[in-house]
């Protein structure tokens, strides 16, 4: 990486050793320079490294790592050898940093406005009256409305976008040297994202930061910057971005019958906002207005919108875990809407849904064997005496070797994690899964696997796919059809490479731009 002479950041032959009964060298001789006003993309899969090497410029390694090279802040200050007490004039002060997850990162008892203003006052020496001054003008800088008020508020009461912006605030207040930005947009919708990453590049140019950005999208990295360093396994690959192949991954799936499998008819759902003291509602909320689509047997429908839009709902109530307000609900031929609790049990196995989360939606507690081989003793698809057999088949389908059955969730990794959640929603052999932003938490090249496991699956077992999310670039990956939603409405719907390349809502088209750039 070509560097000028006023480099910020230099780091030379940086490694990274775990010590303990399983000695790891995780992060092997990287090097880079990034100077004032430059930015560098550091791209990577989960485990590549990427992290490690940013907590080593932060001081924030465990204490079982062992670091060797050099990692020299402004040609002056040699981080690798920062004794812990100095630290605290480096965090925060001359390298500032944004995490993925900012509810984590934030505390959760405290103002948004408190922790500003305690970051500045800790490296500003400022009187408590100029801190709330300086804290109300970086809510402004960052577009933050009603900065006074928000000042007031805990981070739970904020929108994930509002409060990345308060992080954005919080690691640029100090006006820092070095900015590191961890995955700073992976939890935030597509339009989002755009405006976040904007405001970080108009406040790097308004104060000549050097930037880290820290990613695994690579589309997203490349409207950043143009200089990028590829990770893998803790070494640096010199040959370019891995790509995701922009073509359908699913041309060969056809629909094979002109009967819907799934219709939705004027399917409407609206809860309660506000009620009177007798009880009764004064106003509402309308979550799905409307929507009437149908799903053939053997395609992909994708679903795509931004969070709020009605998408999660639409979901569960075609699962039959939120009431309809309106409209039917037709799944082979039959009316669902009204199925009572025992209906729904034999139904269940029928329709099955994969969530976004592999590590939330699995039990912590149990063996990834007795997990899949549950459902299959529940609908009675499999006795005690062959379940063993059944669940080997299930892992091999999803390619996990035997091995796994005898193990726990968190022995495995995100993208393991994810076809332990597909082989579970294929134990009771449905007809239809609901696809809810199943890869949205994994890293470009887990996500490939993934969606290519999808569709081989798909064309072997004949399965029917609702693909919900908000990545475009995902949904033109896998889908047959799309259709977009805004508000509760759809308000686009047609063949996948009809709306992406002559997109007729407005509202489309903002989709696009924001992944497009």
């Amino acid at each position: 990486m070509p560097a000028e002479n006023n480099s910020i950041i230099s780091v030379k032959n940086l490694n990274i050793r775990f010590t303990g009964p399983q000695p790891f060298h995780a992060v092997q001789d990287v090097s880079f320079e990034i100077a004032a006003g430059e930015t560098l993309a550091l791209i990577g899969q989960s485990g590549s490294g990427k992290s490690l090497t940013s907590l080593a410029l932060m001081g924030l390694l465990p204490k079982n790592a062992n670091i060797t090279g050099s990692l020299r802040l402004n040609d002056s200050t040699e981080l690798a050898e920062m004794p812990a007490n100095k630290w605290s004039e480096i965090r925060g002060n001359k390298i500032g940093m944004i995490f993925q997850e900012p509810m984590t990162a934030l505390n959760p008892v405290k103002t948004c406005g408190y922790q500003l203003i305690e970051s500045i006052q800790t490296h500003q020496q400022s009187s408590a009256k100029e801190a709330k001054e300086k804290a109300i003008q970086w809510f402004e800088k960052v577009k933050l409305p009603n900065p006074a008020e928000l000042l007031k508020r805990y981070p739970h009461q904020l929108s994930g976008g509002q409060k990345q912006r308060v992080m954005i605030a919080m690691a640029m207040c100090n006006h820092p040297s070095l900015l590191i930005a961890d995955e700073p947009t992976t939890a935030l919708d597509v339009t989002v994202q755009k405006e976040i990453v904007q405001l970080m590049k108009d406040l790097q140019a308004e104060f000549n930061t050097a930037m880290l950005f820290i990613t695994h999208d690579i589309a997203l990295a490349r409207t950043i910057t143009g200089n990028f360093l590829v990770l893998e396994k803790g070494k640096i690959l010199h040959s370019g971005f891995p790509q995701i192949n922009a073509d359908k991954l699913n041309k060969e799936i056809h629909i094979r019958e002109e009967r819907p499998i799934l219709k939705v008819e004027n399917l409407e759902v609206i809860y309660p906002q506000n009620t009177n003291w007798l009880g009764k509602t004064t106003s509402s909320v309308t979550a799905v207005d409307k929507v009437s689509f149908e799903l053939y047997k053997g395609e992909t429908l994708g679903l795509v919108g931004e969070s709020g839009c009605g998408k999660s709902t639409l979901s569960k109530t075609i699962l039959g875990l939120q009431a309809p307000t309106f409209g039917n609900i037709i799944f082979e031929n039959q009316n669902i809407t009204g199925f009572s609790s025992s209906q729904w049990r034999k139904l269940r196995k029928d329709i099955q849904i994969i969530f976004q989360d592999p590590y939330a939606s699995l039990n912590q507690r149990m063996r990834i064997g007795d997990a899949l081989s549950e459902p299959m003793l529940v609908h009675k698809l499999a006795d005690k005496h062959n379940v063993e057999k059944h669940v080997d088949e299930l892992l091999e389908m999803v390619q996990l070797p035997r091995e796994a059955a005898f193990k726990y969730p968190h022995e495995f990794s995100g993208g393991q994690r994810q076809r332990i959640c597909i082989a579970r929603a294929l134990a009771v052999q449905p007809k239809l899964i609901i696809c809810d932003e199943s890869v949205a938490a994994l890293d470009v090249h887990i996500q490939e696997q993934i969606l290519e496991l999808l569709v081989k699956l798909q064309k072997e077992k004949e399965l029917t796919y609702l693909f919900i999310t908000h990545d475009l670039n995902v949904v033109k990956r896998i889908s047959n059809r799309i259709m977009v939603m805004q508000k509760g409405i759809i308000v686009e719907e047609g063949n996948t490479e009809e709306i992406l390349e002559h997109p007729k809502m407005a509202y489309t088209r903002k989709l696009l731009d924001a992944v497009l750039g």
